[in-house]
């Protein structure tokens, strides 16, 4: 017996010294397929704030467009680009090949994204017309390349874990990581003000800046294939079902929250040519171009805290009322720098600075309303469709940056904003230019919060009629759980013996019914479905809201 205790007792560090040694979860992240995906984020975005912020800045100073032939280039490029995205994620989908589906178009697109980031902020030596042209090529071939690298990189970005709490960790290291790649372009405004200060100068440092940012995209896009492993399946693998586009089409005209948004959105966009303005308006009325990444700086800061403070605020404010007030807020703000006036530099700074506040708040919250929208839609017609949805917020995504892209010009151009006719020397605006570019950082921003609060009053999913649809869900969700469980329970025995598993008999089973319930409900009369708040009118007498619910729902 002593024998034996003893032998138990040494075995006992050897069992520990296996734990300690034991190989990583093969379903897991790699620390270097991680760092290849946020490298790879923060370039993308870097590329993505630079032509945002100062590329129209590029085209009318640098290759002295004019500009109304900035918003007819605008107009074409966006509208090709609003189609790409889904083209794009279609053909990822059926591609089957060695690397997986997405790896070899995050390599092979790297390549060309990086050469056309470097060509679209060269000035070629061409005449005006040439120089049009050229645009147009290389812009287009710039939107076709960030396609076909970021559509691919964000599926394999979901794919490289397969543990749900590690997708979300790397996702929010990576949103963190794009947000620092928004400081390479931040910094132009220094450079223009205290390093390039000539014309030649500054043509220079935007290649430099379009070399950097191409390279880095080649060196991380590089990685990113031969470091991220695609480790999950894709849901059209385990899910072999044939969406009919009627249902869903139906399905999401009903979905109010997501309409709301969108609308909201696109009037939001107004408010991105005042943004787009900020850098005329340092550059030219206020005469330094420094404060605009000064301002920024200072802006963003108080702006990622009102960020974090979202999951606390919602807790007893709704998303939908949380967009409300950030808007008019920022609405607030912006009437009172329209009266100040810009004599100061310390009141502009401050206006620009406080209506800033919100801004990650808003975002955040829009993108919750979106999410919530899914189960709204589940709830008010039985159909579930998240890729659908968030097909629909790309889609919205795309149509504000397309309208932002040519408010801008159109601005500029209302203003008299003169394009100088020669690449050598600065042109002076006339003072009631400046006086314009003062209007336009003021009262567009103004404007777009007024009319971004307008659809968001028609969504009427908050307070407690969104606390009563998801309760209702919940427990719709429990009873189809129990009735899976019975018919589970009620399969015949012989069809198990003939191959046929009860759980694929069931999920079938399930699926039938759910499909035939979703179509009944979207083809049945709305006053047939379950009975929906859409204002306290059309509710009965006993589920009227009293005073004290009215008041709990901010």
């Amino acid at each position: 017996m002593d024998t034996n205790a003893a032998t138990e007792t040494m075995m006992i560090p050897a069992t520990r010294k296996r734990k300690l040694w034991k190989k990583k979860d093969p379903n897991r992240a790699t620390t270097s397929s991680i760092v290849s995906f946020c490298g790879s984020t923060f370039f993308s975005r870097s590329i993505g704030e630079l032509i945002a912020s100062y590329f129209t800045l590029f085209l009318t100073d640098f290759m002295l467009l004019r500009p109304e032939m900035i918003v007819v280039l605008m107009l074409v490029t966006r509208i090709i680009d609003a189609f790409t995205d889904p083209i794009a994620g279609a053909i990822v989908d059926i591609t089957h090949s060695p690397w997986g589906k997405s790896r070899p178009y995050v390599l092979f697109g790297s390549f060309p994204l990086a050469i056309f980031t470097v060509l679209l902020f060269t000035v070629p030596n061409f005449s005006l017309m040439g120089r049009l042209v050229y645009v147009y090529v290389i812009y287009i071939g710039y939107g076709l390349a960030q396609t076909i690298f970021s559509v691919p990189l964000a599926t394999l970005g979901m794919s490289i874990t397969a543990d749900p709490t590690e997708r979300k960790n790397i996702y929010t290291i990576s949103g963190f990581m794009g947000s620092f790649g928004t400081a390479i372009p931040g910094a132009v405004p220094i450079i223009f003000q205290y390093v390039a200060t000539s014309h030649s100068a500054q043509e220079t440092a935007y290649f430099l800046i379009g070399m950097v940012i191409g390279a880095g995209t080649l060196i991380f896009g590089i990685s990113a294939f031969f470091t991220m492993k695609e480790k999950t399946v894709s849901l059209s693998q385990v899910k072999k079902e044939k969406v009919k586009l009627r249902k869903n089409v139906k399905a999401l005209l009903l979905n109010r929250p997501l309409i709301c948004t969108f609308f909201s959105s696109v009037a939001i966009s107004l408010r991105s040519m005042g943004f787009g303005a900020m850098i005329y308006f340092f550059k030219e009325t206020m005469n330094n171009y420094a404060l605009a990444t000064f301002i920024g700086i200072g802006s963003s800061i108080p702006s990622y805290l009102f960020m974090l403070a979202v999951p606390f605020l919602a807790k007893r404010f709704s998303p939908r009322n949380l967009c409300i007030a950030g808007y008019a807020f920022a609405g607030f703000m912006y009437l009172l720098f329209f009266f100040s006036g810009y004599s100061s530099i310390f009141w502009v700074a401050f206006f620009f600075i406080v209506s800033g506040i919100p801004s990650g708040m808003i975002s955040t919250c829009a993108t919750i309303i979106v999410a919530d929208s899914v189960d709204y839609m589940e709830w008010r017609t039985g159909v579930r469709s998240e890729g659908l949805v968030w097909s629909i917020n790309g889609l919205k995504t795309k149509a504000a940056s397309t309208l932002s892209g040519v408010w801008l010009p159109i601005g500029l151009g209302f203003v008299g904003y003169h394009v100088a006719q020669a690449n050598s020397e600065f042109i002076i605006q006339s003072d009631a230019t400046k006086q314009g570019l003062f209007y336009l950082v003021a009262l567009a921003p103004l404007a777009g919060s007024v009319l971004a609060i307008v659809p968001l009053l028609f969504d009427n999913f908050f307070g407690k009629n969104r606390e009563r649809i998801f309760a209702e869900l919940e427990e719709r969700r429990k009873k189809a759980i129990e009735e899976e469980k019975a018919l589970e329970a009620s399969i015949d025995p012989e069809l198990a013996a003939e191959g046929v598993g009860a759980e694929g008999a069931v999920t079938e089973t399930a699926e039938n019914t759910t499909e035939t319930i979703a179509e009944d409900v979207i083809d049945a009369p709305v006053a047939e479905q379950s009975v929906e708040a859409l204002s306290a009118d059309e509710q009965p007498a006993d589920e009227q809201p009293t005073n004290e619910e009215t008041n709990s729902d901010k």
